[in-house]
């Protein structure tokens, strides 16, 4: 683990910064959470709730990431292992 990120955490950063512009686009994935585990999205929500549940019952510790899709300017980063 580099820093707080894992490796993997880090690259589905990426992942999610590479593409999020295009999506942000799409009124199907425009503002919902996207859990996201090796570079792939893995499910899409209208709650942070409901995407962590999800993710904490599908993934370990360090296996994804939740993003809510909004521009840019207005991406929110909530980090799993501060809500464990």
């Amino acid at each position: 683990m580099t820093g707080f990120w894992t490796e993997k955490q880090q690259q589905d950063i990426a992942f999610f910064n590479e593409n999020v512009e295009k999506w942000v686009e799409n009124p199907l994935y425009k503002s919902k959470f996207a859990v996201i585990s090796n570079k792939e999205i893995k499910g899409l929500y209208d709650s942070f709730e409901t995407a962590l549940s999800t993710a904490v019952g599908t993934f370990s510790v360090g296996e994804y990431i939740i993003q809510q899709i909004l521009s840019e300017n207005d991406t929110v980063n909530f980090l799993s292992p501060a809500l464990a």
